[in-house]
């Protein structure tokens, strides 16, 4: 499950919530779907596993009127569009913080490289001799070290 998403509630919109509602109230107590719709109903919103659960459902297992006592078409539009915004969402700032400089935004903490150069991108050696300074040695080894990669 997605760390940044899982606490999120999704509000039902209001003509969907009414449709739930008339769904709701030609059902019986004891038949199917009916404890969810009530719960989706009284609530006035879905969490996110709940939101995946039933986009999953909706997609794949419900058919005929347990389909549309959930919303069908219309609860499965709703899902999609407030997932898909929410995850997009959380992307992009994502991808600023890293566009910025941030490193490593898109890996777990605990997958992180903790190493001083976490890029591997091997930096220049600069010279700190005189003599070296004087005799350019420092330039000379990076294009012994290019002639080497050229070959």
């Amino acid at each position: 499950m997605n760390k940044d998403l899982k606490n999120d509630k999704y509000s039902i919109p209001e003509p969907l919530l009414e449709l739930l509602k008339n769904n709701l109230s030609s059902l019986g107590k004891n038949e199917k779907g009916y404890n969810r719709c009530n719960t989706i109903v009284n609530d006035g919103y879905i969490t996110y596993p709940q939101a995946k659960k039933l986009k999953h459902e909706l997609e794949n297992d419900l058919e005929g009127i347990e389909y549309e006592t959930v919303g069908g078409e219309d609860m499965l539009n709703f899902i999609n569009s407030s997932l898909d915004d929410r995850r997009s969402g959380v992307y992009k700032s994502k991808k600023i913080r890293q566009n910025s400089g941030e490193e490593n935004v898109f890996k777990k903490t605990h997958t992180k490289d903790q190493s001083k150069n976490p890029t591997k991108v091997r930096k220049i050696k600069i010279a700190t001799k005189s003599d070296d300074i004087n005799n350019n040695r420092a330039i000379y080894e990076e294009i012994d070290r290019i002639k080497q990669l050229l070959k």
